[in-house]
């Protein structure tokens, strides 16, 4: 009887090692019921429909004490659809991260997020309403293929590189990936609500047409209420017709404020301006400044749901172009 209770132990105590060691799995799903009141493309106007803009599941685990591993599922209508239409998924992480290489210093090895957009992300927030204004007007990928090192030197003080091949979440197939793409950010929290984070990014290209970026992030943010600001300048060497440089900024401001228990009202503004004027063949070619306006509310109804209807207002400052107008009741999960 002795050797079943030990035995019955045995198992018992197997079963609860296994357990630790599973993966930890997690995810997101948002989306919205759209309308759209107005658009410059008169075939737009009028369009309305229920529709998710992202699905993630995660998938971490802990391969011993001090490295990790991460593989996760993205599914997005408008990046991961088949030729015929229908939806389906794509790999958005592949990744392993050693840790304590330094006292407090980490290195991720594989597909994985980029700092401009993903520090971003996590300082503002609301990634379900709106994306950052890099990654909204196509100025940086959110991911990369490389190997990264991260430094966290004190409570106040981290900074980290990547070396990618700024191949976003392609495949390796195109020969232009043979150029690879350096990021550097520095990150500086003099207290627990104030980050400051600034982040630069360069990609080599043929004929000499590289890539500069370089942000600024300034938030400050308690329980009662969040205000921040970023801006960015992106310069593309040779890449005006006449072989000139061609530069795009932006400025983006963003907050949300508490009205009550589990409801907040949110607001940004950006103003974006493609390109500076330059000359080809005695014509001038101009600069088109976008405004950006976003409104809306954030009920959290249970715990990692919520919903929040907002409108989105975005005009092109070209003569005879109509503005943008989306209204939306957005939702948001996470598990």
């Amino acid at each position: 009887m002795r050797s079943i209770y030990v035995f019955a132990a045995l198992l018992l105590f197997a079963g609860v090692s296994f357990a630790q060691n599973l993966p930890k799995f997690s995810g997101l799903f948002f989306g919205d019921y759209y309308y759209t009141m107005n658009n410059h493309d008169a075939t737009q106007k009028n369009m309305q429909a229920f529709d998710y803009r992202r699905i993630y599941l995660t998938a971490d685990y802990d391969i011993t004490q001090d490295v990790m591993a991460r593989f996760r599922l993205e599914s997005d209508p408008g990046a991961s659809s088949l030729t015929n239409g229908k939806l389906t998924t794509m790999v958005k992480d592949a990744w392993f991260k050693i840790n304590n290489v330094t006292d407090g210093g980490n290195i991720i090895i594989g597909l994985q997020g980029t700092p401009e957009i993903n520090m971003a992300e996590g300082i503002f927030g609301y990634r379900p309403l709106e994306k950052t204004i890099q990654d909204l007007h196509g100025i940086s990928s959110s991911r990369d293929m490389g190997i990264s090192f991260n430094q966290k030197f004190s409570d106040e003080f981290s900074a980290g590189l990547l070396l990618g091949n700024n191949s976003g979440n392609s495949a390796m197939s195109d020969l232009k990936y043979r150029y690879k793409t350096g990021y550097l950010y520095i990150q500086y929290k003099p207290m627990k609500e104030l980050v400051v984070l600034l982040n630069g990014q360069y990609s080599g290209a043929a004929g000499g047409a590289d890539v500069t970026t370089g942000d600024v992030i300034v938030n400050y943010s308690n329980n009662d209420f969040s205000l921040g600001a970023q801006y960015f300048i992106n310069s593309v060497a040779k890449s005006a017709p006449d072989g000139s440089t061609l530069s795009r900024n932006g400025l983006s401001l963003n907050g949300w404020v508490a009205l009550m228990d589990n409801f907040r009202f949110v607001a940004r503004y950006d103003n974006y301006t493609p390109i500076t004027s330059g000359t080809f063949k005695n014509t001038t070619i101009g600069t088109s400044t976008q405004s950006f306006i976003l409104a809306g509310f954030d009920w959290t109804a249970k715990k990692n749901v919520h919903f929040m209807p907002n409108v989105e207002y975005t005009s092109y400052g070209l003569s005879g172009s109509n503005p943008d107008v989306l209204a939306r009741m957005t939702f948001y999960i996470s598990f």
